[in-house]
């Protein structure tokens, strides 16, 4: 019994010390990015009929980047932000701040687009690599199965362009 439980601990210690799961992140000063955004987060909601729903909800996210290793790959994320359907028209609004594997952050100030599809988004504040960067991204919109009713899933597309200080 002592020798399997020394056996997870070791197993568990060298998943967290590996080399892939933390390290210094190197991204390029500039370029073009694309990553999936893939989150899971719980709503509030209020609606009348099929003219009316609003919610706000908190999301929980990370992110891959399309090629491994590449800008904003492997970061997690954080999203409050409110969605509203009012007689056909959508609305969203919402901030996320993402953290790399150094504990760099960066702040994505996001705003929907009239048919509900997607939206854009810019880089509002940065610490360490982050710091005074410029971003300029659009996401669209990919729902997955929810586990229940006040569950929203999604691994949403991301991509643009970002310019480091």
């Amino acid at each position: 019994m002592k020798s399997a439980y020394l056996l997870a601990f070791g197993i568990a210690t060298g998943m967290i010390a590996s080399p892939g799961m933390a390290g210094k992140v190197n991204i390029a000063k500039e370029g073009a990015y694309q990553f999936d955004f893939c989150s899971v987060g719980e709503f509030k909601a209020m609606a009348s009929g099929d003219n009316v729903f609003v919610s706000h909800y908190r999301v929980i996210a990370n992110t891959r980047a399309a090629v491994p290793g590449k800008a904003f790959d492997r970061m997690s994320s954080l999203c409050y932000g409110v969605y509203s359907r009012l007689n056909g028209r959508h609305q969203e609004k919402g901030v996320c701040e993402l953290t790399d594997q150094d504990g760099d952050k960066w702040w994505m100030d996001y705003q929907g687009v009239a048919d509900g599809s997607g939206g854009t988004y810019v880089a509002a504040s940065g610490t360490g690599k982050y710091e005074g960067m410029t971003l300029s991204g659009e996401y669209h919109l990919d729902f997955w199965p929810s586990v229940n009713k006040d569950v929203v899933q999604a691994c949403n597309l991301n991509k643009g362009t970002y310019k480091l200080r």
